[in-house]
Order: C-alpha cells, then structure tokens, then sequence
C-alpha cells in the first residue's frame, strides 16, 4: 500500500519507463590490501565458504558465500592506496554503525565474536536492541571494513537483553551525541 501511495505521488514522467522493481542483493564487492588475510576473516571468522571466481579476469580477488550473502573481494591496484584512502571513522561513529558498512543476519553473535577473540580482536561497535528486538554489533574486516551483525530476538528475550547490556555499560546510543536511555525507563519492566 505504501509502495503504491509512493508512486501516486511521483510525477507521471518518472513512473512511466520504470524498470522492475524487484530485486535482490547479488554481492557486495570490497577492495582489500591482503588477499590471504581477508580469505582467513571471511573463511574462519565469519564462515564464509570460497566459491568459484571467473577465470578470465586478470585482477587479483576472491568470492565468498554463506547463504544468499556473497562478499567478491579485488587486491588493490596499487599496494598503500587503500590505506591511503580510509575513510577514517571517528571511535563514535563506529560504535553506533554511522559508517558505511554491509549488515548479514545470523543466529548467533558467539561464535564470530569467538574466533575474532582468537585472533585478537573485538568488536567496533554495538551492541544495541532496536525497537522490533534485533541486536546490532559490528565488527571489521583486516582492512577496515564494517560489517553488521544482526541477530533477531523473541521479544521477552530482546527486552531482557536490553536491559542486561544497560546494566553492564556496554549499550550504545542511536548515534554519536545521544545518550543511552535506561530500557526500564524507555520501554517498562516487561516487553509490549
């Protein structure tokens, strides 16, 4: 319904060679420094399986699937670009996910939190519980690129979650500058 308000609204010249609206997300492509060190993340951090990449490009990359998520990978063309070029995220910024990043939904924060512990590393931002329950925590690939983690809880144990992570210190605001409501407060002692 919203969808059709939306385009009632749009001028007649918009709406009339449209392409189709359907789609679905094919793969996000990321530009890396190290081909083996991105492999070890996608692979045995996030459980990503390595798939078969055209054979005729002459560029150095990568494929990763799990699931209906896949991540292509392309070597930098010139070794330091990369870096050169980090988009710099202030601490904020990256512990509310106000950065670009590409978010996957999973079952589970502990096992990708574990093998990110293995190597020592930790999080970057998060965790907070939006209203419809869903967790969000970010993480970062070995050059900088963010991805959000989603997990989906019922909403008795996402209102518990909410007030554990308030309790502990580690909720974060919606973005940089806000602060961080007590959930008893904002939402009740139960859920809705």
């Amino acid at each position: 319904m919203r969808q059709n308000q939306l385009l009632k609204s749009r001028p007649k010249a918009l709406t009339k060679d449209m392409p189709a609206r359907t789609m679905r997300m094919h793969h996000v492509c990321l530009v890396v420094s190290d081909i083996a060190a991105t492999r070890d993340f996608y692979v045995n951090v996030l459980g990503f399986e390595e798939i078969h990449r055209p054979t005729d490009f002459v560029f150095h990359g990568a494929y990763f699937q799990n699931g209906d998520v896949e991540v292509h990978v392309v070597r930098e063309t010139h070794p330091g670009r990369l870096s050169g070029h980090a988009p710099g995220w202030g601490d904020e910024e990256l512990r509310t996910g106000l950065c670009h990043h590409f978010a996957v939904m999973v079952d589970s924060f502990e096992p990708f939190l574990a093998a990110m512990r293995e190597r020592g590393l930790e999080r970057v931002g998060g965790p907070r519980v939006r209203d419809e329950y869903v967790e969000q925590i970010y993480i970062a690939d070995p050059d900088g690129h963010i991805i959000e983690l989603l997990y989906q809880h019922t909403p008795a144990s996402g209102h518990a979650r909410r007030i554990e992570i308030f309790d502990l210190g580690i909720a974060v605001p919606v973005a940089p500058g806000h602060h961080v409501l007590d959930p008893r407060a904002k939402y009740g002692l139960r859920p809705a």
